[in-house]
């Protein structure tokens, strides 16, 4: 730690704590962005100036690591991803009803096309009364001949999904969010594969997957796509999106025939290191329960469950079989 000033330009413009000597004996300590020498901007946006004289010592305060899964509480992590993949995974039009986002986009994928609450909960802040709130859902999907669908991230909407439960909505599907620190990519070299990322999906990506409903989709939110080729043949693909500091993995697929090869593996390092160079130190992705062989393979990766989510669908209609 510093014992004058003499070093202390080269912190201008990074958060110190300063502790200077009070003329009467004694000392006081300020904190906030170094402007000068002499001077600092404090948490309230107050210039406070001082002498070089004054001081006894000084620190640079260095940032807490931006860790996956880390620094905050939990509900405002959940928000934090679940708001994420509905950047990245945008829906073609959104009505905002309160806090919660009536998502439609023709039909393609439950999440572009279902009631993501945002709010607080138990139940996301609706605008009226929930069994009311519900029902205006209901007509507004069946206007627009779409399933009406809730996407409900756990635990924080539990009562909101069990109000669903209770009053005839099925469990369409239930899914993990998994998440972990991109750091340092170990790269595994293998002459028969190469790996090329672009920033669209090609015809033969989309192909993949039978993808061309979803690219008007996914290119309303720049990405980058990653496929591994033998040849020019096409034989895994992968989505990242970045925003911020996070990054999130979609549409990661390898062809049955080459499974078992490490591909995935391969392409994903690839995707992060991309995701990387665009800001990414963390990265997310979700796959359903009931995909034990890809949680298995997410979980070698270094990736864990941060919270899980579940898709209600009303497929009966109240008072009609």
């Amino acid at each position: 730690m510093p014992e004058t000033s003499g070093a202390l330009s080269q912190a201008i413009g990074k958060r110190v704590t300063i502790r200077l000597h009070e003329p009467n004996g004694g000392y006081r300590d300020i904190v906030g962005i170094l402007q000068s020498n002499s001077q600092l901007i404090n948490s309230k946006s107050q210039s406070v100036f001082f002498s070089p004289d004054e001081i006894a010592l000084w620190r640079e305060i260095k940032p807490l690591p931006d860790l996956a899964g880390k620094g905050a509480p939990l509900s405002k992590r959940i928000l934090e991803l679940e708001k994420l993949s509905d950047l990245t995974w945008p829906a073609e039009r959104v009505i905002e009803y309160g806090k919660w986002r009536l998502r439609i986009a023709n039909g393609f994928t439950m999440r572009a096309n279902s009631v993501l609450p945002i709010g607080a909960g138990p139940i996301g802040e609706p605008p009226i009364d929930l069994a009311d709130a519900v029902n205006e859902v209901v007509k507004i999907y069946l206007e627009n001949k779409l399933a009406p669908t809730f996407t409900i991230a756990l635990p924080i909407y539990e009562d909101l999904d069990h109000y669903l439960e209770k009053t005839g909505w099925s469990l369409k599907a239930a899914a993990n969010f998994l998440i972990r620190d991109i750091g340092d990519i170990a790269f595994v070299g293998n002459k028969e594969f190469t790996c090329e990322v672009l920033d669209f999906p090609s015809n033969p990506w989309l192909e993949m997957q039978s993808d061309q409903s979803l690219e008007n989709l996914m290119l309303r939110y720049p990405a980058r796509y990653g496929a591994i080729k033998i040849g020019e043949q096409i034989i895994a693909v992968g989505r990242i999106a970045t925003a911020g500091t996070w990054s999130i993995v979609t549409r990661l697929y390898v062809a049955p025939a080459f499974r078992d090869k490490g591909l995935a593996k391969f392409l994903m390092n690839n995707l992060l290191a991309a995701a990387n160079r665009d800001g990414a130190t963390k990265v997310a992705l979700q796959v359903d329960d009931e995909n034990a062989a890809a949680l298995a393979l997410y979980e070698s990766m270094g990736f864990r469950t941060h919270h899980k989510f579940v898709y209600r669908t009303l497929e009966k209609l109240r008072g009609k079989s």
